[in-house]
C-alpha cells in the first residue's frame, strides 16, 4: 500500500474562504455578462469554484513537492501561502478581462506535470463550468454528456465560439466602420454579427407581424400619447361549478397585486354584477385598506380557487378535469406599459384582447410534453399535453416566425462571409456559428415567452418559466412582448447572448471538444485525462425532461447543423442518471438504475484517468438533505432510499476508489451576505479520489474506531486552521473518515460481514461528536453554551432556554 503519487494541494489545504466568497458572486443574478447567459441550464457549478478546482489538482503540495518535502514546516506553509496567493488572483471579478492571471496559473501547473498539462474530462458535464475553465487555464477540455442540449452549449463554449477568436466581424455595417484588417480581441467581432443580425431579424419580424403586438394610449394623467407595451397579464379561466352561474367562465387569479413596492401600491379591484353574471377588473394605485384580500385573488386556501361570483370552492381535480376536456379560457387582467419614469398599469381594452386573438400554427411543437409539471405531486397535467401548449396562440405564432427567419436569414450570412474574404468552407461554417447563437437567444425568448410566465409585483418584471428546476403551474400568467425592447423581447434576448458571447473566450491555448456519450459505457474513446465532474445529484432533477423544452426548438432551427446529437424525436431519457421513477421505471427499479449506472461510470474512470493526479467529484447538498447516517424509507412502497451523499461514496468506494480528501464549498448569495455568520450547509462537497492500490488489506471494525481515534482530531485541527464553518465539519470530517475506510478493500463487522458504507457514516459522524465534546470539555459552561448555539444558529438570533 505505497504511495505511488505525490499529493496534490487539494488533498492537503485550500483557501476556502476567498473560493467561498467568489463562488457565491457568481452565483449572483445581475453581475454582468457571463458565459452561462447564452442559454439557461440548471444548477450549474459556478467557475471560480471549477478553475480552483483544476489548478489546486494539478499543483503539488509542498509537503510531498521533491523541492520543498525535506525543508522545514515553516517553509512549507510560506510555499503553500504562495501557491494559494495565485488562487486568491483567480478568484477576482471578471477573469476573463484578466488573462494575465490564467497565464500565471498555467505556468505554474507546468511546472508540475513535467511541461505539458493533461486533458481534461468531464463525463457528466451539463452547462460546461469544469470544461469551460480548463480551456481557459490552458487544458485540452472535453466534455461529455448524454443530453443534447448540454451537448450543444458545451460546443459552443469549447468548439464554436474558440475557432472565431480574434477574428473581425463580416457584417457590412461594422466592415464600413472599422474595416476588415482592424485588431478584434477574444469573440467580440462574433459577438457584434450576432448583434448585426438579430437587429435584421427583428426588422423583419416587425414587418411580418407587427400589427398583433400594438402600442397602448396613454391616459391624461400618463401624459397621453401611445407607449410601448411591455407586457399583457392574463388570467386562465374555466366554467365556475356553481350550477347558479349556469357555467360562466370565472378567473383563476393567485394575487391582485400589480406593484406591491412600498410607495408604489398598484392592484387589480373586481368589479362584480352576480345578477348579470360579468366581471371586470378595475387598476387602483394608493394605500389599499386591506392587503390580505388583495394578496390571495381568487384563491380559496392551499391549491384550489373559488368562484367570483358565489365563492364556491374550484378544487384543482375540477380544474385538471376542465382543462384536459376542453381547455383553458383566458381573461386580460391588465396591460403594463412604459412610462418616462416607471411602469404604468392600464385596464384591459378590446383592441388589445382582439390582437391576441389569433389562430396558433397547427404544424409546430406538437411532440409530447412528457416534463409538464415536475413539481407536480398529484400529477395533473391541466391539458399540456404537447409542447404547443406551453404558449399562447400569439406566442407560438412569434416564435415560429422568428424560427423561420433564422433560416431565411443564412444566405445573408453566407453574402456578406464571402465579401469579407472568407473560403467557401468558411463561410458556411460562419453561417453555422452565427445561426447557432441566435438560435440559443431564441431559445431565451422561449424561456420568456409562454403561458407558465408569472408577473413579479416586487420587481415587477416577467419572470422566465425556469426559476426553478421544474416547470411549474401558473395560474395568471404573463405575456411579454417580443417585439419590444424589455425583458423577454427579441431585441434583448438577442443583445444579451450576444454579450454573453464576448465573455466565453479571449485567446485560446487548445481548442476543446463535446461529446454525446453514456459516461456509464465503455465506447467513449477517452483515455488518460485528469478527471473533473459534478455527476447527477440522485433524484434531484431530471434533465431529459425540462430540457426538452428547448430541444424541441433547437431541433427545429439548428439540427439540420448537428444531425448527430439532434437525431430523436426528443431528448434521450431511457439512460439518463436519475433515481426519479419514470413512465417505463418504477421507483425501486430508477433507484437500481442509478446506482449500478454511476459504479459503471466510476469502474470507466478508474481504468481511463491519469494516475498522477486526483480524480475530483462535486456533491450539491440541499438545505433538506438528510442527516449523515440516516435511514430513509418510503412509507408508501417500502423501499428503503438512501440518499444521494451515501450512494455517491458507495459508488466511488465499491469501483476502486479512496477518498483522500473532501472540502465543503459555500458557493451561496446567503454566504456571500453575512460571510460566516450562518449556519446553512455547504453547497457543494468536492472530494478527492485516488484509485485504491489493487493489494489493499483489510481491517476489522475495532482497527477502523482505533484509526479514526488517532486520525481524525489532528485532521480537524487543520480543518478548523482552514476556517471551516462548524456546521459544515459533519461533511468535511468524511474525508479524513473515509480515507481511512475507503484504503481498506473491506473491513469486517464481529459477524465477518463487510462494514457497508453507510454503517461508516455513522462510525464517522459518532466520532466527530466525540472528538468535538472532548474538544469542549476543555472550556467553561458559558463558553460549551456559546459554541453549541454557534454550530446551530452561526450568529443568528434566537429563542432559548
Amino acid at each position: 500500500m505505497n504511495q505511488s503519487y505525490r499529493k496534490k494541494l487539494i488533498e492537503v489545504a485550500l483557501p476556502l474562504p476567498e473560493i467561498n466568497d467568489a463562488s457565491a458572486y457568481d452565483k449572483m443574478p445581475g453581475i454582468g455578462p457571463h458565459p452561462k447567459g447564452i442559454h439557461h441550464w440548471w444548477a450549474r457549478l459556478p467557475l471560480p469554484t471549477a478553475r480552483a478546482v483544476l489548478f489546486a489538482s494539478v499543483v503539488t503540495d509542498p509537503s510531498d513537492d521533491p523541492a520543498w518535502k525535506d525543508k522545514s514546516e515553516e517553509e512549507q506553509n510560506d510555499e503553500r501561502e504562495r501557491l494559494f496567493d495565485i488562487i486568491r488572483r483567480m478568484m477576482q471579478k471578471k477573469l476573463h478581462e484578466h488573462p494575465e492571471v490564467y497565464a500565471e496559473a498555467r505556468v505554474e501547473m507546468l511546472k508540475h506535470c513535467n511541461g505539458s498539462l493533461p486533458p481534461v474530462f468531464d463525463p457528466f458535464a451539463g452547462g460546461g463550468s469544469i470544461p469551460l475553465e480548463a480551456s481557459r487555464l490552458g487544458f485540452e477540455a472535453h466534455a461529455g454528456d448524454l443530453n443534447p442540449v448540454a451537448v450543444l452549449l458545451n460546443k459552443c463554449n469549447l468548439e464554436i465560439a474558440p475557432r472565431w477568436a480574434g477574428h473581425p466581424p463580416i457584417n457590412p455595417e461594422s466592415r464600413k466602420k472599422i474595416g476588415n484588417n482592424a485588431g478584434w480581441k477574444g469573440t467580440r467581432g462574433l459577438a457584434e454579427d450576432v448583434r448585426y443580425y438579430g437587429r435584421l431579424i427583428r426588422k423583419r419580424v416587425i414587418a411580418k407581424i407587427g400589427h398583433l403586438y400594438p402600442k397602448v394610449t396613454l391616459p391624461k394623467e400618463h401624459g397621453g400619447g401611445e407607449a410601448n407595451v411591455i407586457a399583457w397579464i392574463w388570467a386562465r379561466t374555466v366554467s365556475s361549478p356553481d350550477p347558479s352561474t349556469k357555467g360562466e367562465k370565472v378567473p383563476l387569479i393567485s394575487t391582485f397585486w400589480l406593484s406591491n413596492k412600498k410607495g408604489n401600491f398598484v392592484w387589480l379591484e373586481p368589479i362584480i354584477d352576480k345578477s348579470a353574471g360579468i366581471y371586470h377588473f378595475k387598476v387602483r394605485s394608493g394605500t389599499p385598506h386591506e392587503k390580505k384580500n388583495i394578496s390571495s385573488g381568487t384563491k380559496g386556501g392551499r391549491a384550489s380557487f373559488r368562484c367570483i361570483f358565489s365563492g364556491t370552492p374550484i378544487s384543482n381535480n375540477f380544474i385538471n378535469e376542465k382543462a384536459n376536456a376542453n381547455g383553458f379560457g383566458t381573461y386580460l387582467l391588465a396591460i403594463v406599459a412604459q412610462g418616462k419614469r416607471s411602469r404604468i398599469y392600464l385596464p384591459a381594452n378590446s383592441t388589445h384582447v382582439d390582437a391576441a386573438q389569433i389562430n396558433a400554427p397547427e404544424d409546430i411543437l406538437l411532440e409530447p410534453a412528457r416534463g409538464t409539471f415536475a413539481g407536480n405531486a398529484m400529477g395533473l397535467t391541466y391539458g399540456f399535453k404537447q409542447h404547443r401548449h406551453y404558449f399562447t396562440a400569439r406566442q407560438l405564432n412569434a416564435m415560429m416566425v422568428l424560427s423561420n427567419l433564422l433560416q431565411e436569414i443564412e444566405k445573408d450570412i453566407y453574402r456578406d462571409a464571402i465579401d469579407a474574404g472568407l473560403s467557401t468552407e468558411s463561410a458556411n461554417a460562419y453561417v453555422h456559428t452565427v445561426i447557432t447563437f441566435l438560435a440559443l437567444a431564441l431559445d431565451r425568448c422561449a424561456d420568456f415567452n409562454n403561458a407558465l410566465c408569472g408577473w413579479s409585483p416586487s420587481n415587477q418584471k416577467v419572470m422566465h418559466l425556469f426559476g426553478r428546476q421544474a416547470i411549474p403551474m401558473v395560474w395568471d400568467f404573463t405575456e411579454a412582448n417580443i417585439l419590444g425592447d424589455s425583458v423577454g423581447a427579441w431585441s434583448t434576448c438577442s443583445e444579451y447572448v450576444a454579450k454573453c458571447i464576448e465573455v466565453i473566450a479571449e485567446s485560446v491555448e487548445k481548442p476543446g471538444q463535446a461529446h454525446l456519450l453514456d459516461a456509464a459505457k465503455e465506447e467513449n474513446g477517452l483515455d488518460n485525462f485528469l478527471v473533473s465532474t459534478d455527476p447527477p445529484y440522485y433524484d434531484n432533477i431530471g434533465y431529459g425532461a425540462i430540457s426538452d423544452f428547448f430541444y424541441v426548438w433547437l431541433r427545429r432551427t439548428v439540427g439540420k447543423f448537428y444531425l448527430d446529437i439532434f437525431n430523436t424525436i426528443l431528448s434521450p431519457k431511457d439512460d439518463e442518471l436519475t433515481a426519479s421513477p419514470t413512465s417505463g421505471r418504477n421507483q425501486l427499479e430508477a433507484k437500481t438504475h442509478f446506482e449500478s449506472g454511476f459504479r459503471k461510470a466510476f469502474n470507466i474512470l478508474r481504468k481511463k484517468m491519469n494516475l498522477s493526479f486526483p480524480l475530483t467529484v462535486y456533491y450539491a447538498f440541499k438545505q433538506e438533505d438528510e442527516q449523515i447516517g440516516h435511514n430513509v424509507t418510503n412509507v408508501n412502497s417500502g423501499v428503503d432510499l438512501t440518499t444521494g451523499w451515501e450512494t455517491l461514496l458507495d459508488a466511488l468506494i465499491s469501483s476502486g476508489f479512496q477518498i483522500t480528501a473532501t472540502w465543503p464549498v459555500r458557493a451561496s448569495q446567503k454566504w456571500r451576505m453575512v460571510s460566516m455568520g450562518t449556519n446553512a450547509l455547504a453547497s457543494y462537497i468536492v472530494l478527492a479520489c485516488r484509485p485504491r492500490p489493487t493489494d489493499a488489506l483489510q481491517c476489522g471494525r475495532r482497527e477502523f474506531l482505533n484509526e479514526l481515534k488517532r486520525n481524525l482530531p489532528p485532521a480537524l485541527r487543520h480543518l478548523q486552521q482552514g476556517n471551516v464553518a462548524p456546521v459544515d465539519f459533519a461533511q468535511a470530517a468524511i474525508g479524513p473518515g473515509m480515507a481511512i475506510y475507503s484504503k481498506y478493500s473491506r473491513i469486517l463487522e464481529p459477524n465477518g460481514e463487510a462494514t457497508t458504507v453507510r454503517t461508516a457514516l455513522g462510525l464517522i459522524n459518532q466520532m466527530l461528536t466525540e472528538v468535538l465534546s472532548e474538544q469542549e470539555d476543555e472550556f467553561d459552561n458559558d463558553t460549551r453554551w456559546a459554541l453549541v448555539w454557534f454550530e446551530q444558529k452561526g450568529f443568528a438570533e434566537g429563542d432559548f432556554g
